[in-house]
């Protein structure tokens, strides 16, 4: 069969995958196919490098179905690690990936995959081959499910592929667009007063040039437009336009061969009018491909929230009972609390590791500058927290900066959510109404923002609460220093210029919104 050519890449539990069979079943090509796909997803991330072994180490005959199902379920469980592995150590360098992976092993664990694959162990063991047969189809159907979101990665690096060839297609097809209008200018020019034979025979050069460039677009259009033309029996609508196109330019290309004046001014209008459609229609898929990636970008948003929001909750509960706690403890319970200080402190560096990746998320759209700077301000007082636990500071100020991030988190997780459902109502809208206009006046096509406008503005008026109450916090704090003799202001400066730094980019926020400025 061949796979053994793969040598120490292949995950040791490839040889079961390939040569095993259940109840007596040789798996089908479509299964072998996708326990083959499943497994090289993740080869790269095993470091063993001995040889996997013959596969008849593995499934030896004399061992029955009992002793494969088992495998089986000791190999998924060895996935689930990997998964687990890979997702924490491409948390800061590829969040997206990161986010996938722990969403394809949250899917597994919601549906019990590892259980039932134990299960089946047992009901095999005890020879109940018809429920094992039942068992043995919804396993499969589920892991055929965890491959399809695998393999949306993939289709991620497709999307934005096909959306940089689009926008170049654009690009070119409205330099052909202002050719055409040029030669149309000049045509009707000619209606008006005579043209030597040298400048007609140079229009016509010219109205040919203009056809070979549409007819090159279209062909390169072609390979990228196939997926979204299987339905149509003659092609994507951009392509039937710029094929109309050419037929009029050729027309007027043999018109003005022939020097004749009727008709040539009507077949380029038409030309153009064609060449208008067909841009239209390649701007429509520019905005579906938007709106998908918007989609994705949010709903990883959305998961990476929720995650922080609740451990979040947790360190802020943990630390109010220290707090009543401290207040009569003894000195081998508050070495006790320091402990636990720590541990906190500890669980607040992982979450601050999870908003630096909701900002490269955030920042690799650009169109979120409000969220943006609201996670800033978020993950200055989450570091802030940090540094009080790891210095047990256990305090009224402590928990109202953890109250803080708490109301940042779930205003940003509420503005995703309903930035969710409105992207979820306008792709139902495109795929209900395609010829419908884009509703927001004034966005480029593919240029929709990840927050709409009333949503930045409310994001901005809560940082500028947040600003006004760490204002205030410091003042306290002033007033409070002043009284002491030796008092140490260089922390309470540092806060002051990080707030003086918040408030200018409010300001400079404010005034790109005002010029319509998203990058």
């Amino acid at each position: 069969m061949g796979h053994e050519r793969q040598g120490a890449k292949w995950p040791r539990a490839a040889a079961f995958l390939i040569h095993s069979h259940v109840m007596g079943r040789v798996f089908s090509i479509r299964n072998i196919c996708f326990f083959h796909a499943l497994t090289l997803l993740f080869c790269e991330s095993v470091t063993a490098q001995e040889k996997p072994a013959p596969p008849s180490q593995y499934m030896p005959p004399q061992q029955g179905l009992f002793a494969q199902q088992r495998d089986v379920a000791e190999r998924f469980g060895q996935l689930e690690q990997i998964l687990l592995r890979m997702s924490e150590a491409s948390a800061t360098s590829n969040p997206r990936r990161a986010e996938l992976l722990k969403k394809t092993l949250l899917a597994s664990k919601d549906k019990l995959i590892a259980l039932r694959l134990e299960s089946l162990v047992d009901i095999l063991q005890n020879r109940r081959l018809t429920e094992a047969v039942a068992g043995q189809e919804g396993v499969e159907n589920d892991l055929l499910a965890l491959l399809k979101l695998l393999e949306s990665e993939n289709r991620e690096q497709r999307r934005a592929q096909e959306k940089e060839e689009i926008k170049k297609f654009l690009r070119d097809l409205e330099e052909i667009i202002h050719q055409e209008k040029a030669l149309k200018a000049r045509t009707t020019r000619w209606e008006k007063e005579p043209l030597s034979p040298e400048k007609l025979s140079a229009m016509e050069k010219e109205q040919r040039d203009v056809r070979l460039n549409a007819l090159s677009l279209q062909n390169r259009m072609a390979d990228v437009l196939k997926e979204s033309s299987a339905e149509e029996p003659h092609g994507s609508p951009a392509r039937q336009a710029m094929e109309k196109a050419q037929n009029r330019m050729r027309q007027a290309e043999e018109k003005l061969q022939k020097a004749v004046k009727d008709g040539v001014l009507e077949d380029q209008e038409e030309a153009i009018a064609e060449l208008q459609k067909a841009k239209a229609e390649l701007e429509k898929i520019l905005r579906q491909i938007r709106e998908e990636e918007l989609l994705q970008t949010l709903e990883n948003l959305e998961s990476r929230l929720e995650r922080m929001l609740h451990a979040e909750q947790s360190i802020r509960s943990k630390t109010e009972q220290m707090c009543v706690t401290s207040k009569e403890a003894d000195d081998v319970l508050r070495r006790q609390i320091r402990i636990q200080a720590d541990q906190l402190a500890t669980e607040q560096l992982r979450v601050l590791g999870d908003a630096d990746a909701a900002l490269v998320l955030l920042r690799e759209d650009g169109t979120a500058q409000a969220m943006v700077e609201l996670l800033l301000q978020t993950r200055f007082d989450m570091d802030e927290i940090r540094q009080r636990l790891e210095g047990a500071v256990l305090d009224a100020m402590t928990l109202d900066i953890e109250d803080a991030v708490v109301a940042a988190l779930e205003e940003m997780l509420s503005a995703v959510k309903q930035a969710i459902q409105e992207a979820k109502a306008r792709q139902d809208d495109l795929t209900e109404n395609p010829q419908r206009a884009d509703p927001r006046n004034g966005d480029a096509p593919g240029d929709e923002p990840l927050v709409q406008m009333l949503a930045e503005l409310k994001i901005i008026r809560s940082m500028q609460q947040r600003v006004n109450e760490r204002t205030q916090r410091c003042e306290a704090e002033m007033a409070t220093l002043q009284n002491e003799p030796d008092a140490d202001y260089g922390p309470l400066r540092k806060r002051v210029e990080e707030l003086a730094r918040q408030q200018n980019r409010i300001s400079r926020i404010l005034h790109d919104l005002k010029v319509g400025k998203t990058q």
